[in-house]
Order: C-alpha cells, then structure tokens, then sequence
C-alpha cells in the first residue's frame, strides 16, 4: 500500500536511538496544539528575493527548524523509515545543517564559543530560522565569484582538526593558561562536581570535525575544478542568514519571544535579510502570541534595531532582566507590538516629515522622563541613607540616655550615702554637748534660786536639735535599705521634690520595733499630703491638718505576690503612689492587713474597678469620712479613654490600666484639666495598700 509507512529502518535501530525516538514523540504529543512547534521542519514561504541597494539580488527560501527534535527524531535512518529521506532541506544532512548554522554564528559573533551557541541552539524550545539558497543559484553564483577572484591569490586559510582522546568527533574546548595563583586558589572539588554535570548533558557537537574536514575538501576541490558540480557546493556555501529564538514566559503571565542569536553572512549584509528575519520574528503565525520581543543586542547593532521599532529604554527593559543569562557586553532592547498588527516593518520607512519630528518629540520626551525618573531615584536613594544615618543618631543618643540614668542613678545613692555619714558626724558632735546636760541637772539641783533661764533655753534647743537630727538619720537609713535605684520614685510637688518609698520588709519577731523608721515615713507621707492639697485652687486657703496615719502591716506573701504582679506587666517600671477614691472606707483597716479584693470594686461611669487619683484633694472628695488611702499602684502600660462605659471590665488589649478625665469634673481655675483625672485598675493584685490618712479641717 502507497499510504503504509515504511517500517524496514526500524531494524536499523539500537535500543538507545529507539529510547530517543520514544522521548520525541511525547514531547510532540505534549505541543500537538501547536502546530507551528509540532513539527522539527517546515518551509516557511516559497523563494524571496533580495536585492542590494546597489541592485545586486539574491534568492532564498526561509526554512524553521527545531534542531533538538529534529536530531532526537533522525538518530542514523530513522527519517529514512518513514520518509525515505534523513534531511530536512534535500541535498543538505541534518547535522551539516546544524554544524554550518553554528559555524555561521560563531564567525560573526566571535565573543560566543562553539559550545554555547550548540547550547543556545539546541535549546528545548528554541527553534531557528535559515535562510537557504536554491543549490543552482549557488552554483552559479560561485563560478561568477570565482571568476572575479581568478586573478587574485588567496592564502589558504589553516585548520587544525583535533580528535578528543577517546576517539570521538565533537567540539572540545581550547585549554586556557592557568593563572599562577592557581594553586593558591584552586577549588578542586567544586570543579570536578561541574565537569560531571557537563558531562550528562547531551553534546550536539559530534561530527563536527568531520564536517570542517569536508568543507575544507570541498574548498579544494573548487579550485582545482573549471566547472563545479552539485557535489562541490556545501551547506555552508548555500545558508544567508540566521536567526535564533525562543519562547519564554516572565513571571508565569508574561509572553516573551527571546532573540537569542541573529546574524547575516558578511558577503550579502545590506541585502535586507536581517529586515526580512526579524519580520519572521515578529510574526505571530510563525511564533505565536506574544507580549514583546526583547533582543541582547550587540552594542555595533543598536542602531540596526532602533531603525526597526526596538527600544533600548532601561526603564522599559528592567521588566526584561531576567533574561540576561549567558550574554555579557549587550544592550538590552525590546519590540512592543501595536493595538492593530504586527505590521511595523512593512511601514517602518515612510517618508512623511510628520513622522520624522514624532520620532523626535518621543526620543525627547523619553529623554526627559529618564532625567525625571534619574533625579527621583536620587532623591530617594539619599532619603534612603539620610534615614539610616538618623536611625543611628537615635540608636545612639538612646544608649547615651540610658547611660546618664544608670549614672543618675549611682549618683542618687552616692548622695545619699554622703548626706547619712554627714549627719552621722553630726550627731556625732552634737553628742559631746549632750554629755554636759548633767551638769546643768546638778547647778538645777544645788543652786535653784540661781538657774540662768538663757543656758536653760539654749540647752533645751539643742536637745530639739539632736531629736530631730536622729530623725533625719533615721529617716536616710530607711531610704538606703529599700535600694533607692531600683525602687524610688521621684515626686514633684510645686519646688519641693520627694523621693517616696514602698515600705521596708515586715520586721523579724525578734527585731525591736524602731519608732523613728516609722516616724521617717510618716513625715514624708504629711508633707507629700499637704503639698498636694495645696495644689488645690479650692483648698489653697483652707487649713487641713493631718490627724494620724496608720501604716499598712502586710504580709511578706501579699507582697511578694503583688512584686510578682508587677514583673508582668506590659511596662513593670511604671508604679506610682496614688490615692485612693472611694465613698466606702469601713473596709480600711482590714485593706491595710490583707489589701484590696473584688469586694472593693467600685461600678464607676468608667468601668467597674478601683478608681485612683494623684491629687489627695480629689480622693478627699470621694470619702465621707476624711480618711484617704495611700497606695502604691502598679499602672503598666497606661490607655487614655474618654467614652464612658459603665459595663468596662478590663483595659484595651495591651495595656494594663486605663486614664480617664475623672468622673468630678471641676473647673480648677487655672486651665489645668489633669486635676480632676484618675487612673482606674481591674486587678486588685495591682495595688499595695500604704497608710491611711485621717485628716480634719478646723
């Protein structure tokens, strides 16, 4: 049967080639859809002519080949089988084919070596377009050639053919001289690891000193002859022009034709070949939808492709980059194609001077908005820096910061122990008139009618003096053993400033009670009181005395409890003294022995929780009873509210306690708001009770 395949060079093939076969037909069942790509071959228009601008011409059928598949589907005769015939183009070996296309490229781009471009061509999905000669017309054309160069005396050209040392016909690349540092930086490893890579790849370059060797006999044989045959003209004498290109995708969306390799051979440039090529390039029929062409365009050719609508913009072509790969010394260029056709090159020279100043205008504007977009850039780039030098400005002031308040807080201690021994020699001379008092008890005794009344006064002011000097004493001692750096407090109160305290570890059953401890605190905690009611524009005239105050007796468990409170909180260092505002202090005295429970909570406009103020005069306004409690509130991390919410519970996410504007709002007359607002905690184990202050107001 005529329409049978013939199957007789299948017997032909070794299990290797029919692998190969095998892996072919599934990446050409993988491209059935297109059918462009399905084929390893195809013509793709009957002869064209072209013609120089000197009116020389020259014909030639453009040929698309796949040159990967077309040597994976024709291992020795398997194209034989089904066709009867091994080559793509008649008369010229598929290998020839390949070996001359490579020749070609390597001769016009000197800057690429043979096995790059055999990679490069021999891509999965690259595909290659020749421009062929018609072996008549090349016939003739070389005898024309010849006879215009018979009176000239050609040197032959030397090639030196070399074989690998297993015998086999590739390309093997030239060895370069090692440098003489190599054996200082020499990785040895790293290197074996990618010649065995290199290895597993397939080399498409075999046969190619056989193919050099007969062009070279062919060469020969031409000029030894009068009258050339079919038989003398090559492959490599019938090919114009190449071009190269495949089909990516930028970005898994972007549809991108890459030009990987174009060239012309030198004797028929300026034929309009290259025109013709790139009009193939851009065809979508020939290669398929696409988004842009972009080219690595050797730097002597940027003016080739602008004068056929590609654009060198670097704005343009950074969406590009990621094609740079292999290609070194280019300029990166892109062809965009119009809304309504892929027609460009075919009006790309219309001689109307409106598109000659067109072109002008956008070579200008384009111009000016790189300007733009180059100033941009700076201003950005030294906006960047200047950040980046600001950030480390901060960074540092920020150490320096906290090294001033260590040092602070050193020096706050070494005060402190200067002010005690100060008033240690004090009363250490103090001491030495107190032992005189006895003498003035005998002159009491022995001479009553006589007593001087001014020895008694100034004896007796010395003994308030020496009272209240052991006070003070008392009073720093007491300061120094609660470790006045980590615990102190500083409160400004108009000029005078205090330094508060929370109370000493519960005292040993065996320590004696120490009444001028006691009487340290209770005279910081009266002064604090009545400055702060001074404050006060509504109390500043009124006279109010402090009656008693009774200290706080917790146990080592309640505070150790609540020191284990403040250690989570969002801000542990913010803790401060506060009093308490509420109308039910029958609790008081059990607060003072066990602290604060939910009993305590108090369902304010704000929330329900326990409400504190800074000022005593606000708490004041809140008990019935003139009695405040003073207490040490661990605040946290602090959130400002303004709405009212009866049903609050807890304070935002974050934070630890709330600020309010305060539920008695009084004008204070000075325009000072933060008189009347308080701080509202939700967890009574936030607070540690102090004292309590009994005061009266004549």
């Amino acid at each position: 049967m005529a329409d049978k395949i013939n199957l007789a060079g299948f017997s032909a093939l070794g299990p290797v080639e029919l692998q190969m076969f095998k892996n072919a037909l599934m990446e050409l069942e993988e491209d059935k859809d297109d059918d462009m790509y399905s084929r390893p071959g195809a013509q793709l228009s009957g002869k064209q002519t072209f013609t120089s601008e000197d009116g020389k011409s020259v014909t030639g059928y453009p040929v698309l080949v796949d040159f990967r598949r077309l040597l994976q589907l024709s291992p020795s005769n398997l194209t034989a089988a089904f066709t009867g015939d091994s080559s793509i183009i008649p008369g010229i070996s598929n290998k020839d084919l390949l070996h001359s296309v490579i020749g070609l490229y390597d001769v016009s781009l000197s800057e690429m070596t043979p096995d790059v471009l055999y990679s490069t061509v021999c891509e999965k999905w690259a595909r290659t377009i020749v421009i062929v000669r018609d072996i008549k017309d090349t016939i003739i054309d070389m005898e024309e050639h010849k006879l215009c160069k018979s009176g000239k005396k050609e040197k032959e050209p030397e090639i030196e053919l070399k074989e690998d040392e297993d015998g086999k016909d590739k390309y093997e690349e030239e060895e370069s001289t090692p440098s003489k540092f190599a054996g200082v930086y020499s990785d040895t490893e790293s290197e074996e690891e990618e010649e065995d890579e290199e290895d597993e790849e397939e080399d498409f370059s075999l046969g190619i000193n056989s193919f050099i060797k007969t062009a070279v006999q062919r060469r020969k044989q031409r000029k030894s002859k009068d009258k050339l045959e079919e038989s003398d003209c090559g492959v490599e004498n019938r090919i114009l022009g190449c071009a190269t290109y495949e089909k990516k995708y930028i970005k898994h969306k972007e549809r991108v034709v890459h030009l990987t390799l174009v060239t012309v051979r030198k004797r028929f440039r300026k034929y309009g070949l290259g025109k013709y090529l790139l009009q193939q390039i851009i065809d979508p029929a020939i290669v398929g939808q696409y988004d842009a062409v972009v080219v690595h365009a050797d730097n002597a050719a940027v003016d080739f492709f602008q004068k056929y609508g590609f654009s060198d913009d670097i704005v343009l072509n950074s969406r590009w980059s990621d094609l740079a790969e292999q290609f070194t010394n280019c300029t990166l260029m892109c062809y965009l194609p119009g809304f309504s056709g892929h027609s460009l090159l075919k009006t790309i020279r219309i001689p109307d001077f409106e598109v000659f100043e067109l072109e002008q205008e956008f070579n200008k504007w384009k111009s000016k908005t790189t300007e733009v977009y180059q100033n941009q850039v700076s201003i950005v780039m030294r906006m960047k820096h200047e950040i980046i030098q600001l950030k480390a400005l901060v960074d540092r002031q920020q150490k320096l910061i906290e090294t001033l308040l260590r040092d602070n807080d050193r020096v706050k201690k070494e005060r402190a122990t200067i002010e005690k021994e100060f008033l240690d020699y004090r009363l250490g001379s103090t001491s030495i008139t107190h032992k005189f008092s006895p003498t003035l008890t005998d002159r009491l005794d022995d001479v009553e009618d006589e007593i001087n009344t001014e020895i008694l006064i100034n004896d007796l002011q010395k003994q308030v003096e020496l009272m209240d000097l052991t006070v003070k004493r008392k009073r720093i001692e007491s300061l120094l053993e609660t470790d006045p750096i980590n615990k102190s407090k500083l409160t400004t109160v108009d000029d005078c400033k205090y330094l508060s305290f929370p109370p000493a570890k519960q005292r040993n059953a065996n320590e004696p009670y120490d009444h001028m401890k006691d009487a340290a605190f209770f005279y910081d905690v009266t002064e604090r009181f009545k400055k702060g009611m001074k404050l006060d524009p509504d109390f500043k005239t009124r006279n109010v005395e402090v009656n008693t105050i009774s200290k706080a007796t917790l146990t080592d468990r309640f505070q150790e409890k609540y020191r284990d409170k403040i250690k989570v909180l969002h801000d542990p260092s913010m803790v401060a003294d506060l009093y308490f505002c509420s109308d039910k202090m029958e609790r008081a005295q059990d607060i003072l022995k066990l602290g604060f429970s939910s009993s305590d909570i108090v369902a304010g406009s704000y929330g329900k929780g326990l409400y504190f103020s800074k000022f005593p005069s606000r708490a004041s306004q809140h008990s019935k009873s003139g009695k405040v409690l003073l207490v040490e509130v661990g605040l946290g991390k602090v959130e400002t509210v303004m709405k009212r919410d009866g049903q609050r519970q807890k304070p935002g996410a974050g934070f630890d306690s709330i600020l309010i504007p305060g539920r008695i709002i009084r004008d204070t007359g000075n325009g000072d708001s933060t008189m009347n607002e308080e701080y509202v905690i939700f967890e009574p184990s936030q607070v540690m009770p102090l004292c309590l202050i009994s005061m009266t107001e004549p």
